[in-house]
């Protein structure tokens, strides 16, 4: 499906408040699909002394610019995939869409952990601890992963790879690992979302024939984004989980706004082998 009408409209079709995450909670609940709580309030006193773990306060210091936010939700995602993960020496994990992130060296330095770091911009292949693949084709052994982490980076899978993605997991984790999906992106409507202006660009574009809008948002300034709603994520990501004999575990983010109120985790998804 290469042309879609898009929209301008901005951010106006995608809804984070509470409210709207209510309903979305109560869409899943009525269709059969378990949400569990997780509260950020008992931890933070352990995620402000994470906060200022060397490498987000040296370089790191200045990700995202003057928007202090950015960096408090992504040290609040590393904080919680590494709290639902437990990390420990003799473990192997893959930080998927790692994108030169500081945490896999971050995690090899203070658990003692081995981590690959894969992303699709890398050069084919297995080199030393990166990989270069497509995220639904990691080429590592079967059952040979303890734990898989996404940060920002599930809701950019374009076509059939976040299905194929969970496949992935099935596939690559041995008895009790752990993929990590934060932010999960929920919304009342599918949403497909661009930052490109570059129409030649729409047109390659993996789009989701079944989305209800097609957002064009330049400020974004990604090639692509998906917003699920309940009835998408059952069918291209929980299904298949069960289906594959993973056991999906939906979080529910509460008192995120305790460590800032602009920030965007709503949802962790765990994919349980």
């Amino acid at each position: 499906m290469n042309n879609v009408m898009l929209e301008k409209t901005g951010w106006s079709s995608i809804d984070i408040s509470p409210a709207a995450q209510n309903k979305v909670e109560q869409a899943l609940r009525a269709a059969g699909v378990a949400v569990s709580d997780l509260d950020v309030f008992p931890w933070r006193a352990a995620y402000h002394a994470f906060r200022h773990i060397g490498e987000y306060d040296s370089d790191y210091k200045v990700y995202a610019g003057a928007m202090e936010h950015c960096l408090l939700e992504k040290t609040l995602e590393h904080f919680l995939s590494l709290i639902l993960i437990d990390p420990r020496p003799g473990m192997t994990g893959v930080d998927v869409g790692s994108c030169q992130s500081i945490l896999p060296g971050l995690v090899r330095r203070v658990y003692g952990t081995q981590v690959y770091e894969q992303d699709l911009t890398y050069p084919d292949g297995v080199h030393g601890e990166r990989i270069g693949s497509s995220a639904d084709a990691i080429p590592l052994p079967d059952h040979s992963v303890d734990f898989m982490t996404l940060h920002c980076t599930f809701e950019h899978f374009e076509g059939n790879a976040d299905t194929g993605y969970v496949r992935e997991c099935a596939r690559l984790l041995r008895p009790g690992g752990k993929a990590i999906i934060l932010p999960l992106y929920l919304n009342e409507s599918l949403c497909n979302i661009t930052g490109e202006t570059n129409t030649e660009i729409h047109r390659a574009i993996g789009w989701d024939a079944e989305a209800a809008h097609y957002c064009l948002i330049p400020e974004w300034q990604n090639r692509f984004g998906r917003h699920y709603s309940p009835e998408a994520f059952i069918k291209r990501v929980y299904n298949p989980a069960l289906e594959s004999g993973l056991n999906p575990i939906l979080y529910k983010i509460h008192d995120w706004s305790i460590i800032h109120p602009d920030l965007w985790l709503r949802w962790i998804l765990v994919l349980e082998a």
